[in-house]
C-alpha cells in the first residue's frame, strides 16, 4: 500500500510545489472533516473519486468538496457506463485506501478530469496520501502534476 512518503517522492520527482499536511487520525477522510481541520471552506477541499467502466478501466475525478460527480456526465465523457469504484479496486489501482486517494502518484497511471467547480480557487486542499493528511496545493499545479481534462462532470 502506498502512502503520504510516495506522494512526497512524486511531488520531489516532478520538481512539485505543495505542502503536507498531517492532521492525526482520520481527520481528513470526508471533504466537512478535513475542511474544520485546517479551517476553510468544504467547497476549497478538492476531492479525488475514482470511478470505473464495467470492463475494469478506471479514471480520476478531481472536484470541489461542495459537489458530487454526475456519472452520467462522466459516461459521456469515456463513451461507457461508469459506477463508483469499489474501495478494493481503489485500493488495487490506486495504491491508496477511500479517504486517502491523492491527485497523483497512483500505483496505475489512469485519466484524469479536474471539474470547473476546482478552478473557482488558487489553492485547494487535498488528499495527501492518507486519510490523516492533506496536500495544500495551487490548482495550476494540480493541473500541471496530473494533466488532467478540464471538464463540467458535477451536479
Amino acid at each position: 500500500m502506498l502512502g503520504i512518503d510516495s506522494v512526497k517522492k512524486f511531488m520531489k520527482e516532478k520538481g512539485a510545489n505543495g505542502t503536507i499536511i498531517e492532521l492525526g487520525e482520520g481527520k481528513a477522510r470526508s471533504s466537512v472533516l478535513a475542511a474544520l481541520a485546517v479551517g476553510c471552506s468544504v467547497t476549497q477541499i478538492a476531492k479525488n473519486i475514482v470511478v470505473e467502466t464495467e470492463c475494469g478501466d478506471v479514471f480520476l475525478v478531481i472536484i470541489s468538496g461542495d459537489k458530487r460527480v454526475d456519472l452520467s456526465k462522466v459516461s459521456k465523457l469515456v463513451g461507457a457506463n461508469l459506477k463508483l469504484a469499489s474501495p478494493e479496486n481503489v485500493l488495487e489501482e490506486t495504491g491508496y485506501v477511500v479517504g486517502g486517494v491523492p491527485p497523483f502518484g497512483h500505483k496505475k497511471r489512469m485519466k484524469t478530469f479536474l471539474d470547473r467547480s476546482v478552478e473557482r480557487f488558487s489553492e485547494v486542499y487535498t488528499s495527501g496520501g492518507s486519510p490523516d493528511t492533506l496536500l495544500k496545493i495551487s490548482v495550476n499545479e494540480l493541473r500541471r502534476l496530473t494533466a488532467a481534462e478540464i471538464v463540467d462532470v458535477s451536479k
